[in-house]
């Protein structure tokens, strides 16, 4: 294919050369001249393993050039990738205004043509940016075109020093558009049989690149505070690690890493609680661990307005221990939920778990007792609003009906039904 590659910074020069390598004739564009020479020099403008080496044998091959003419790259191009940069201001906000003045650029050369294109856009960007701003900016700038022009979003995962492999052996490729036919940008992101192509909605594929960096920052700051703290107590630091590491079930997993309710339980806000105390004690900042309470806090917040927001007067708990299998309910989200529900508004309330021991619930939590309810059909029959916590969806959806909402808090499935469903996400 033949692709235009605007922006020659690091993510457009490794696209450049890998692309070139996988046989397509790339041209990159740069409006600084300097980078432009450097390339069609063989030195990557950007210091990054391998990328000289391609960059010479592909310039070699004839499927590597650049130029700073714009027209030129849209004229040649099938395919434009636009990785300009996105520089954070020093409150956050995202500056578009390279690839702003970018996609300006091409509308402008396109108007006039009939010419089909697809325009993927690879820099980091705010959800909603290529239908928010970028598609209106095509709108308004592009005149009298009378060809294709499909826009989708391709969201890069490439690491510093390892590009090349990163860029080769994708984990998943994303992309992002509105377009029913992306079939030109699917093919040409299909090059490794071991990638799987998401297709999804633009704003979610501009969204997970924020996602997978937020993460590996806290995993940084997680790794420093706790080890900090360990320090203090003359902790073989590497061996913690290590022993941590061994644990693929829980600790390096996809487990714990899916949105749901709060974290709760004997174990979780208890030893939470108890890091806290032990960088207090020896004067170690944890930022990271201090904010994880009030994290968990708010969120518990969100539910119960969630609750509250749908203003019905009978309203049923289906889930109250902290999770599955267990009849724990030591600060169970659940049971504050129910608290709060008592507490907050004038219902008719109930709750419903097969997993409660009610001994232990008299003895620990005797105002709840009152509130239980044995028979789910009977208790369902009884309310308006459903709650559900735990495993009971298929359940609780066999004997709800038209009149009843059903708040799923259990998992992020979408089922069908014939009551309203809502979601916390």
């Amino acid at each position: 294919m033949k692709l235009g590659i605007f922006g020659l910074g690091y993510v457009g020069v490794v696209n450049t050369v890998c692309f070139a390598e996988l046989g397509h004739q790339v041209i990159g564009c740069d409006i600084k001249s300097q980078k432009v020479s450097s390339l069609l020099s063989g030195k990557s403008p950007v210091w990054e393993p391998l990328v000289d080496d391609i960059l010479q044998k592909q310039l070699a091959s004839g499927n590597i050039k650049a130029t700073s003419n714009a027209a030129e790259v849209v004229q040649h191009a099938e395919i434009i990738l636009v990785c300009v940069g996105t520089p954070s201001m020093s409150d956050g906000t995202v500056n578009l205004d390279y690839t702003i003045n970018t996609t300006i650029e091409i509308a402008q050369i396109l108007s006039g043509t009939n010419k089909d294109i697809t325009i993927a856009y690879r820099s980091t960007i705010p959800p909603h940016s290529v239908e928010g701003t970028f598609r209106p900016l095509f709108d308004k700038y592009l005149q009298n075109y009378t060809g294709k022009l499909k826009l989708a979003f391709y969201p890069e995962f490439l690491r510093e020093g390892t590009a090349v492999k990163d860029f080769m052996e994708a984990p998943r490729i994303v992309i992002g558009t509105k377009e029913s036919d992306i079939s030109e940008l699917q093919t040409l992101l299909s090059y490794n049989q071991n990638s799987p192509v998401v297709i999804t909605d633009t704003h979610t594929a501009e969204f997970v690149k924020y996602v997978d960096n937020c993460f590996h920052a806290i995993k940084v700051a997680f790794a420093n505070e706790v080890y900090s703290i360990g320090k203090c107590f003359n902790i073989n630091i590497e061996l913690a690690n290590n022993i941590f590491l061994m644990d693929k079930h829980l600790n390096i997993s996809a487990r714990y890493l899916r949105p749901g309710l709060p974290f709760g339980g004997s174990c979780l806000p208890k030893d939470l609680r108890a890091m806290r105390y032990f960088s207090r004690l020896h004067n170690i900042e944890a930022p990271l661990m201090n904010s994880l309470t009030e994290s968990n806090e708010k969120f518990q917040e969100r539910i119960l307005q969630k609750v509250l927001s749908h203003q019905k007067s009978k309203i049923l708990l289906v889930g109250v221990t902290f999770k599955n299998f267990t009849d724990d309910v030591r600060e169970s989200p659940m049971l504050r939920l129910a608290n709060d529900i008592i507490d907050n508004s004038k219902v008719e309330f109930a709750v419903y778990d097969e997993d409660i021991n009610l001994i232990s619930l008299r003895i620990e939590n005797s105002n709840i007792v009152k509130y239980i309810e044995i028979d789910l059909q009977k208790a369902i029959a009884n309310t308006e609003l459903v709650i559900v916590t735990k495993r009971y969806m298929p359940e609780v959806l066999k004997y709800v009906n038209d009149k009843h909402i059903v708040l799923n808090f259990a998992d992020m499935k979408r089922y069908d039904s014939a009551a309203k469903l809502d979601y916390l996400y």
